[in-house]
């Protein structure tokens, strides 16, 4: 791995030990009683969403802090896409194109591999950021619609990170892709790695891991929303809340 939380297994295993005793809560005692209260006085039932919906909350809250704290750091740990995974699907002199590119941190862990990198995406507020921090030479980034912007021209890999989720008609987005790349890598988070989004669904509560998402997804969703646009997967990796996919265009 080019960059490590911890740097081999066996520091990895230490940081995970600890005491069967824990320390003591008053604030987690409280809650438990709270709880236990809880259920006898409004039931189960009732219960439970409260506490779906509040548990979905605090673990948006504690993403974003995570986020504005550690920036790329925290973005390389919590993702399924990884450089080492890049770098194996970058042909020698290729040509990547990052459609939906944001601050532009995956062009640049690609520009270390590509001969040419380029970033498009509609917020110029990140376009413009990406610009100031990108010192590669080999990278460029435009502000707009890569399926007008770009058109005609071909790469050899396009990355689409955590985009079609936010996509409304995804499935369009997917079948203009053809024109710019014979392989695409697709993150999007994996709505199974939290087994509580189960009971959400079944309880109607929120499951949303962002609020601009209009849909989430599995691997199986993933897939045929692949397969219908003639696409098809050569390998995946479902890591740290998402899943990523390297596919080839499906023959005719």
């Amino acid at each position: 791995m080019k960059e490590n939380l911890l740097k081999t297994p066996e520091e990895l295993e230490t940081s995970l030990l600890m005491k069967r005793k824990k320390p003591f809560s008053i604030i987690t005692s409280v809650a438990y009683r709270a709880t236990a209260l809880g259920k006898i006085i409004i039931g189960r039932e009732k219960l439970l969403p409260f506490f779906l919906n509040n548990s979905r909350l605090f673990w948006r809250f504690a993403n974003e802090i995570s986020d504005e704290l550690y920036g790329a750091s925290y973005h390389t740990h919590n993702r399924a896409l990884s450089e080492d995974l890049l770098e194996k699907w970058i042909p020698k002199d290729g040509s990547v194109i990052d459609i939906g590119c944001g601050i532009g941190r995956w062009c640049q862990v690609a520009a270390k591999y590509a001969k040419r990198v380029v970033g498009v995406d509609y917020n110029e507020e990140w376009i413009k950021i990406a610009r100031e921090t990108t010192k590669a030479e080999n990278v460029e980034y435009i502000l707009g619609d890569a399926t007008k912007e770009l058109k005609g021209q071909k790469f050899d890999l396009a990355l689409l990170s955590h985009v079609i989720e936010h996509i409304d008609d995804s499935d369009k987005l997917l079948q203009e892709a053809k024109e710019f790349a014979d392989i695409l890598c697709i993150e999007v988070p994996d709505f199974t790695a939290d087994p509580l989004n189960w009971v959400r669904l079944k309880h109607g509560c929120q499951f949303y891991a962002d609020g601009d998402h209009v849909r989430e997804y599995t691997l199986e969703t993933l897939q045929n929303q692949l397969e219908r646009n003639g696409w098809k997967i050569l390998q995946h990796e479902k890591k740290n809340g998402s899943m990523v996919a390297f596919v080839a265009q499906r023959e005719k």
